[in-house]
Formats: C-alpha cells, structure tokens, sequence
C-alpha cells in the first residue's frame, strides 16, 4: 500500500502541473475574460488550500485537513457551477464589481414554473453529484467537522477504559496517538477532490479559449 509521503508528493505533483497545464492554455497575448479571472482565483485557492492541507497532515492535525478538504469541494462546486450560469461573463462581472456574491447568481435552468435556479450550495453540490456522485458522502462527512458537531468529540478522546466505565480526554490541539494509516482515507479523498477541480479549471478555460489540447490528462 502506498505511504503517506508518496500521497503528499502525489498532491504535489497535482498542484504542479495545474500551473504546467493553465499556462498552456492561457497564451502571452491572449484574449482575457472576466471568466479568466474567476477560474484564476479558484486555482490560487485550490493550491493555497493543497499546501495548507498537507501542512495540516504533516503536523498531524486531522480536524483543520478535514475543513480543507470541504472547502476545496466547495471550489470543486462553484468551479462546475459555471457550466449552469446563463451570461458567464456579464454576471461575474457584477461579482467583481460588489453587486453581488455568487450565490446570488441565477441559473440558465429553469423550473416547471419558469422560475430561475439560484446558485446556493445546496443546487451546486447537486449538479457536481449528477456526474460524481462519490461527492456526497464526503461532502457530507466533513460538513460534521465545518459546522461543531459530536464527530469533534471523538477527536479528542484519548483512553476509553470499559472496565471502570472511564472517559479520557486529552485537550492539545494535536491529535492524539493517530498511525501514520489513519490519514490516508483523508488524503486520497483529498486528491480526488483537487484531481476533480483542477479538471474543472482547465475544462473553464479551455471553454474560453480555441486551445487543441492541455496534455495527457492529470496524474
């Protein structure tokens, strides 16, 4: 089974040729689009979020890799959100201008009323579900971790000693006695999740731009 320093070096590798593969499409001289500068931001995000991750692993704390693996599921959802917006360009723009947040954008799908679809989290993580359905379950896993629920609870119990019906906390701030294999569910699911929204990034920009090809695909 593979180690958890190859999974961090595979994280690497990732964000590495994101960088490799957006300069291929984004040409000195090209055309920029409003677009452009949304789906750059998300990158930057999506690397901050990748270093930050592996920093949190490293230094062994699972509740802050948790959040991070949930926000960049959250890039992953706005990212696809951009294939639902009906004037990509002119409605971002009021983004960037202050007239209002993403989630206040309308969709181009309407209801059986003819009523528009706004982009609140609950319709993005729906439309990233209907082609990846593995979203939900961690989606749903780490939302326990970004909103205080009872799953922090068991972090921070260190000793259960059924005998003497005891209960022991350890409160450090570290996690507490975890195998180096307790975190490579979380990572994998990690490198799922960026694999997923760097292929959304290059998919939104190769949507701008008549580029033939990025490579061979992300490792």
């Amino acid at each position: 089974m593979t180690d958890l320093s190859v999974r961090l070096d595979n994280l690497v590798k990732l964000e590495k040729e994101l960088t490799r593969k957006a300069a291929k499409i984004i040409q000195p001289g090209a055309p920029m689009y409003v677009v452009d500068w949304f789906v750059m931001g998300a990158a930057q995000r999506t690397l901050a979020q990748s270093r930050g991750f592996r920093s949190m692993i490293e230094t062994r704390n699972f509740p802050s890799a948790a959040i991070l693996l949930r926000t960049q599921i959250d890039t992953a959802m706005r990212i696809n959100g951009l294939r639902y917006l009906d004037k990509p360009e002119d409605q971002l723009l009021e983004v960037f201008e202050g007239k209002k947040i993403f989630r206040d954008l309308s969709s181009w799908q309407k209801t059986q009323k003819g009523k528009s679809i706004r982009m609140h989290d609950t319709n993005l993580r729906e439309w990233l579900q209907q082609d990846q359905p593995w979203i939900e379950k961690i989606y749903e896993q780490t939302s326990d971790l970004v909103h205080l629920s009872f799953r922090p609870l068991f972090a921070s119990i260190q000793h259960l000693d059924d005998e003497e019906r005891r209960v022991y906390f350890a409160i450090t701030g570290e996690d507490n006695a975890k195998d180096e294999a307790d975190y490579y569910e979380i990572c994998d699911a990690f490198f799922d999740v960026s694999k997923l929204t760097c292929t959304r990034l290059l998919a939104a920009l190769l949507a701008w731009h008549a580029t033939d090809t990025v490579g061979d695909g992300l490792v």
